[in-house]
Parts: structure tokens; C-alpha cells; sequence
């Protein structure tokens, strides 16, 4: 189990408590820590975009 401590309570990390800002927008949302870390990532470097961003990232990048 891990967790984080905050003062002298610790809370438990699990799959619904996990967020981050995205990197482009900076809006709060939800990550799942299994998929960052199954892409490679690790949790100084990651960079999770919001949905919204992911999407509008995808469409730059799609050929004309």
C-alpha cells in the first residue's frame, strides 16, 4: 500500500483520489497512476493532459 502524509494523518492513494493540472491549461483532473506509469512515465516527469487538451492535441497533429 502506498500513501501520503499529510501532518500526521496518512491517506491512502488509491484509484479515485489521484489528480494533476494539466500541463497546457492547468485544470484540475483525475489520473490513473497505472496508465502513467504503464506509458513509461513516473511521477516527477509525467505530464497528464485534461481530455480537452489531449483532443485538441490529437487534431493538430492529424495531416490536413
Amino acid at each position: 500500500m502506498f500513501y501520503i502524509k499529510v501532518g500526521k494523518r496518512k491517506r491512502n492513494i488509491r484509484e479515485d483520489n489521484v489528480y494533476t493540472r494539466c500541463p497546457e491549461c492547468g485544470r484540475e483532473h483525475a489520473v490513473d497512476l497505472w496508465e502513467v506509469f504503464e506509458a513509461g512515465g513516473d511521477l516527477y516527469t509525467a505530464g497528464v493532459y485534461c481530455e480537452e487538451c489531449t483532443a485538441k492535441r490529437a487534431a493538430e497533429k492529424k495531416p490536413s
